[in-house]
């Protein structure tokens, strides 16, 4: 089950921007150092990002840090209510190499940082999202 958000202008009806959310579970071993306090099962509770977007003409205008903030605080709450250890999410690749090196740079500015054994598959903890946030 996926939760969409999506921006339009008041009164509008032209989608300018959407992200959309839901929950998963990763394994420990993905990672390069076992997180203190990791179950023993290894499954970790996350929030998958599946896209961020916005539309062409109002790319540029920080439209897409808006949602990014927005996944931000919905990962905060969920971590504070039911657990989280952090956000994953996979850049989306179209065929066009110059457009996903773009996406894979603007989710790491933000502090997202690939998996080894998976480059395309990025992630960023709680931890960072809630320092990020205080920032």
């Amino acid at each position: 089950m996926t939760r969409v958000y999506v921006v339009v202008e008041d009164g509008g009806t032209d989608v300018l921007g959407y992200h959309a959310i839901n929950l998963g579970m990763m394994n420990v071993e993905e990672l390069a150092k076992r997180p203190r306090g990791a179950p023993d099962h290894g499954d970790l509770p996350i929030l998958f990002l599946g896209q961020v977007a916005v539309s062409t003409p109002v790319q540029g205008t920080g439209l897409g840090s808006v949602l990014m903030h927005h996944v931000f605080a919905k990962a905060e709450t969920i971590a504070n209510e039911a657990g989280c250890f952090a956000i994953v999410l996979d850049v989306m690749s179209d065929g066009d190499h110059a457009a996903y090196q773009r996406r894979q740079e603007w989710y790491a500015a933000f502090g997202f940082q690939s998996f080894v054994s998976q480059p395309s598959r990025m992630f960023m903890t709680m931890k960072q999202v809630r320092q990020l946030l205080r920032s």
